[in-house]
């Protein structure tokens, strides 16, 4: 089944990491059905009503025009670097620009629900504390919103080759979701394999690792991922973030995937929120890519 992914388009370079991932991800990219998304954002008009200092109807028009150019731009550069790099006659290449209402995240999560699509792929430049502290990403909000589908956070390409994925388990449903989700997008790309990860805080936990571990294989293997390319890693670590770092840190995988929501039980109001694990990780990972599921 042909794979269908959202690419979020922007104007700074950092837009250019889920292309420079893609490629790096797949061998063929040719054979997955992309759509270039630019979500022109809501800017006041510099041509205004002096008295209700709402836009005038040449102001408006005069915005979205610029907008829409701007954005065909980006959208055009982007769709000529996948040709350059791909060799791809972008036949699987659709580009949309839209003009936001109601705000980028919520734009594009209704196009990723509308779309139905397998997956949402942002670029992340790296921030530092302070700039985490005042700057509230896109890719920050997306996590916070009630998604359903899963969302890849790909970083600045580093020019070292990175395989793999580690897939991070805890029992939840929702990493169970990503073990699915990962399993199913790579089953054909063979050069990758999964690191089933599970850290416990405590020593006698860690029989619960190999309970945790068979569910995920089993759904893997519904995907088509043979045994050969899955291996297995359990850790004692109260830090579960400090963890996942250090695995990521040794092995230079391509990809963490992570649930949204972990193992701790959670009312109505509680499930509308990431975990700080997802949150940290988005954070904190300086290279890999951070694939999060709900």
């Amino acid at each position: 089944m042909q794979k269908e992914l959202l690419l979020a388009i922007g104007d700074d370079r950092a837009a250019s990491f889920n292309l420079r991932f893609l490629k790096e991800m797949f061998d063929d990219v040719c054979d997955i059905k992309m759509t270039l998304f630019y979500v022109a954002p809501k800017f006041a008009s510099w041509h205004m009503h002096e008295e209700t200092l709402a836009p005038t109807d040449d102001g408006l028009l005069e915005l979205m025009a610029h907008k829409k150019d701007k954005g065909v731009k980006a959208l055009d550069e982007a769709q000529q670097w996948l040709k350059d790099m791909t060799g791809c006659s972008g036949d699987n290449v659709l580009t949309k620009v839209v003009h936001s209402k109601t705000g980028t995240v919520r734009e594009l999560i209704d196009e990723c629900k509308n779309g139905l699509y397998d997956a949402m792929l942002l670029g992340r430049k790296g921030f530092t504390w302070f700039e985490e502290v005042f700057e509230n990403s896109v890719c920050h909000e997306l996590i916070w919103q009630d998604i359903d589908f899963p969302i890849w956070v790909c970083k600045r390409p580093t020019g070292v080759p990175r395989q793999n994925v580690l897939l991070c388990l805890d029992g939840s449903e929702a990493s169970l979701h990503m073990a699915d989700h990962a399993s199913y997008m790579l089953a054909e790309e063979t050069k990758h394999s999964f690191t089933l990860f599970h850290a416990a805080k405590w020593d006698y936990e860690t029989a619960i690792a190999e309970q945790i571990f068979s569910k995920a294989v089993a759904v893997m293997k519904e995907n088509g991922v043979t045994e050969d390319r899955i291996k297995y890693r359990s850790v004692v670590n109260s830090n579960v973030v400090k963890a996942i770092l250090q695995e990521a840190a040794v092995s230079s995988y391509a990809a963490v995937g992570v649930g949204r929501h972990g193992t701790t039980k959670r009312n109505k109001k509680e499930n509308m929120f990431p975990t700080s694990v997802s949150v940290n990780l988005l954070r904190q990972l300086p290279d890999t890519a951070l694939w999060v599921s709900k």
